[in-house]
């Protein structure tokens, strides 16, 4: 609660001085990344120098293994079934001037390259937060309980951000409804990955993958619009839902487990 209150509070006196204040494009470029630490630094100041908590038990430590794979792998696969999927729409086709094999792979390997170092890092501001302090008091509700909730929060987090032109610009208030719903469909996965990795890093390496291909679909599609194309769009929430009820045997499992360890 106290990270949405501080976050809002900044988020919204920007996006209330941006009427009245001419602000550099750099500054727009910045203010992402801080407003995607603020929930690392309210998390440090409340466990660690308020209560005293040791930090370890976070899971901010690195070991490569499967789930590392899987969080460079998995974005990749999501973000492409989404492009292909909005082929399904309407009056949208592939611009074929940028869907070359060449091409393709280039940006596959700087979105691997960039998305796991540089978006990893700023994206570990935000998995401290969420796949971190917030799933480890919650995770005695079991993995969809705790999924749930902590998409929900994750997803009305970003509504500042959403209003400022975070991936619907041309929505922003239609907007944070679908970014709440983007952000409780990807949360199972990402808390898979963490829980079972036992580490934040996992999901910050997803989600700074995510993040370098989030903007694919306005290169390789014509047409559509922020609502309907890409991952945080129809389409990618078409994906996320069959990716979901695909994964729904491993997700019991590991629930099964959660469940047993708690009693």
């Amino acid at each position: 609660m106290l990270v949405l209150i501080i976050s809002y509070v900044v988020g919204f006196s920007v996006i209330f001085l941006k009427s009245r204040i001419v602000f550099s494009q750099n500054f727009f470029t910045i203010f992402p990344i801080i407003y995607m630490y603020i929930p690392l630094f309210i998390v440090l100041i409340v466990e660690k120098y308020i209560f005293h908590k040791s930090l370890k038990d976070l899971g901010i430590y690195f070991k490569f293994n499967i789930y590392i794979l899987l969080a460079i792998v998995m974005p990749i696969i999501l973000i492409f079934l989404s492009l292909f999927s909005s082929l399904i729409l309407k009056d949208i086709s592939l611009n074929l001037n940028y869907f070359k094999p060449d091409y393709i792979a280039l940006i596959i390997l700087q979105g691997v390259i960039i998305g796991s170092t540089i978006n990893a890092l700023v994206a570990l501001g935000e998995e401290f937060g969420w796949r971190g302090y917030l799933l480890k008091n919650l995770i005695h509700l079991g993995f969809y309980k705790s999924s749930l909730i902590i998409g929900f929060v994750w997803g009305i987090w970003h509504a500042p951000m959403v209003l400022l032109g975070l991936n619907y610009p041309d929505h922003e208030f239609l907007g944070i409804f679908m970014m709440v719903i983007f952000c409780i469909l990807l949360t199972p996965i990402m808390v898979y990955l963490t829980l079972k990795s036992k580490s934040i890093i996992t999901p910050s390496i997803f989600h700074g993958v995510l993040n370098a291909f989030g903007g694919l679909h306005w290169i390789l599609l014509i047409g559509g619009n922020d609502l309907n194309i890409g991952i945080t769009g129809f389409a990618g929430f078409i994906v996320l839902i069959i990716f979901n009820i695909l994964l729904i045997p491993i997700f019991n499992k590991l629930n099964k487990e959660l469940i047993t360890t708690i009693i």
